[in-house]
């Protein structure tokens, strides 16, 4: 490839989920005015894609970076031919065999004139018969032998494929922005870390319960449920209303309601009754 202000490189296969931009011919209202030949195609099932990373219609500036992906939905040969807004023509793809179904990747570097690039790419399952291309890309004209024309301002290309089924044809463009990219405006202070407010001591949500009887050895029951027998210390009680109950053999039950409303030690003492 001659020297040209795309400096590419072919990154590989690249499988990828990506937006795929319109074919040749559906162009959309805001496209530049251009007048492009497109393949009749008769038989639609076979698609060429090329996009940029972007999208069609992006202004990009020199020295940005740009990604140009193309894609094939059967197993042909390719060839991408970069028309500069100059309208000097750069062949970026000649007679590269790729598969059917996958993205490639091309990555080159933004460089000036300002104007409308356009990226057109031609997929055949034959080969193009290309035997007076360098001369066609020095002089500007590119002829690709053969009858189907394409005509895109001062370039002219001619395509010749027997069946005219086994080639297809899609393009994409975007914009060089003439200088380099606007300078931001300024951008607001960051903001002045602050130091850390100080968060107060966790609430305390338990206290203990002190529980003894004459005679001693009275099962305990706080709330209904048993906890063991006296004189015993329970631990972790929830802050609140709870209820204590002692039962002994031979003594009459003890119960108490109480209010456990601070984080120490609330006694609870009991002299059982003997039962006659």
């Amino acid at each position: 490839m001659q020297a040209s202000r795309w400096k590419w490189v072919v990154l590989g296969l690249v499988l990828l989920a990506v937006t795929v931009l319109p074919q040749v011919g559906a162009a959309a209202a805001d496209e530049p005015p251009v007048r492009l030949f497109i393949n009749p195609n008769p038989n639609p099932e076979f698609r060429a894609e090329i996009w940029v990373d972007r999208g069609q219609g992006s202004t990009y500036y020199p020295g940005d970076f740009i990604d140009v992906y193309y894609r094939v939905n059967r197993d042909s040969y390719v060839y991408i031919l970069d028309i500069l807004p100059s309208g000097q023509l750069s062949w970026l793809v000649r007679d590269s065999w790729v598969r059917a179904n996958r993205a490639y990747t091309l990555s080159g570097t933004v460089e000036p004139p300002s104007g409308t690039e356009y990226l057109i790419v031609f997929a055949s399952t034959q080969k193009l018969p290309l035997p007076y291309l360098e001369e066609s890309v020095q002089s500007g004209r590119a002829y690709i032998e053969g009858e189907a024309n394409v005509n895109l301002g001062k370039i002219q290309a001619k395509i010749k494929i027997v069946p005219q089924q086994s080639w297809v044809s899609a393009y994409t463009y975007f914009y060089v922005g003439g200088g380099f990219p606007p300078i931001p405006g300024p951008q607001p202070p960051a903001p002045v870390p602050q130091p850390p407010v100080p968060q107060p001591p966790p609430v305390v949500k338990y206290g203990a319960v002190n529980v003894s009887t004459y005679p001693s050895g009275a099962t305990v029951f706080l709330d209904g449920v048993e906890r063991g027998r006296t004189p015993m210390l329970l631990q972790n009680v929830p802050l609140g209303n709870h209820e204590v109950t002692l039962v002994l053999s031979g003594y009459y039950t003890y119960s108490r309601r109480f209010e456990l409303n601070y984080a120490q030690t609330y006694y609870v003492s009991a002299s059982l009754q003997r039962i006659p």
